[in-house]
């Protein structure tokens, strides 16, 4: 039920944006036009910077205050109690094959897990340490990240809201709890949240972590763009293509799938020679930064990874359909 309805609302948003893209003005849907979609943007430039929501909603305050409530939006915060959407009456869970029994408790503002082990009544060992971040919009997870001096690890207890109960996080079960050890990577932040201050050279060290993935994530950096409204410029975008930042309804059905694919395309991501995973922004080719390795099964075609939303949607009957009726309606991309 959960991969349907996660279909579905990838669905949706991908036939809204090819019915935006039916909508441009004729005289923006030339074959040249097309081509230059992907190469005129001005944030792809180095020399674009990534400037924060912030500065996004002083001129789009109301798009703002719709999106910050969206899974997106809130998909990464410091530990408070309104970011929390976990029950805590009763929040207890035990690792039966490493003997770990773990709880959640409230301090005033500040939330902590203790991790113990009993023999028979007696407590032979506790450890108790404070939670600084919260992931997940709520929507069907709350796991927790502790901050070590920049290094950024997930501690073991996950709420998991659609079944109102707390347990392992995924891969802490079978055996595989790595209690406070497991790194946040750069590849592991860089899809639950916006673009993070990585310390190059490090495994999960970081200087500053963003709050909830932002707009620049879909639109690229906004610097470029910002500047040339600051200077007074202005398109008329019912008519033109603004090319001093990607608006991914102006795009191609492939490259509005890389958008999505950049995180919605769970496998084994391998970089291309030269590449990070901040290279990629929005407009590019994905598969000139990374290769996206897919597991597949003998006898197991209908079954996908956790997170392989955008496979699962190509293979669906209403994306075959739209996406059959959208390339007769466009060109190639060079």
């Amino acid at each position: 039920m959960l991969h349907k309805k996660v279909i579905l609302l990838f669905s949706s948003v991908l036939i809204l944006l090819i019915a935006f893209q039916c909508k441009e003005p004729s005289g923006n849907s030339t074959t040249s036009q097309i081509k230059k979609d992907t190469l005129v943007y001005l944030n792809h430039a180095d020399s674009a910077r990534y400037v924060g929501m912030n500065q996004c909603k002083l001129c789009h305050q109301s798009i703002y205050n719709s999106f910050i409530k969206t899974g997106m939006g809130k998909s990464f915060d410091v530990a408070t109690k309104e970011k929390s959407s976990a029950d805590y009456s009763h929040p207890l869970i035990y690792d039966k094959i490493k003997d770990f029994y773990y709880n959640a408790s409230w301090r005033n503002d500040s939330l902590y897990f203790t991790e113990f082990r009993l023999k028979g009544r007696d407590t032979i060992f506790k450890r108790t340490e404070q939670v600084n971040y919260i992931i997940g919009s709520g929507q069907h997870t709350n796991s927790h990240i502790q901050s070590v001096n920049g290094y950024l690890n997930q501690m073991p207890m996950t709420f998991y809201t659609q079944k109102k109960k707390w347990d392992l996080p995924p891969g802490f079960e079978d055996g595989h709890n790595t209690h406070l050890n497991r790194k946040i990577g750069l590849e592991c932040m860089s899809c639950h949240n916006s673009y993070p201050n990585f310390v190059l050279g490090s495994e999960n060290k970081y200087n500053g972590v963003q709050e909830g993935i932002n707009c620049e994530r879909c639109h690229g950096p906004g610097s470029i763009h910002v500047a040339q409204r600051q200077t007074g410029s202005k398109i008329d975008t019912s008519k033109y293509i603004d090319y001093s930042i990607v608006n991914p309804a102006k795009l191609s059905i492939d490259r509005q799938f890389d958008i999505c694919q950049r995180c919605h395309l769970q496998g084994n991501a391998v970089l291309k020679e030269g590449k990070s995973f901040f290279d990629f922004k929005p407009g590019m080719k994905l598969n000139d930064f990374m290769t996206v390795f897919l597991p597949k099964y003998e006898n197991a075609d209908d079954e996908f990874i956790m997170a392989s939303h955008a496979d699962r949607l190509k293979q669906s009957k209403c994306f075959i359909k739209s996406y059959e009726v959208a390339s007769k309606a466009q060109p190639p991309e060079i």
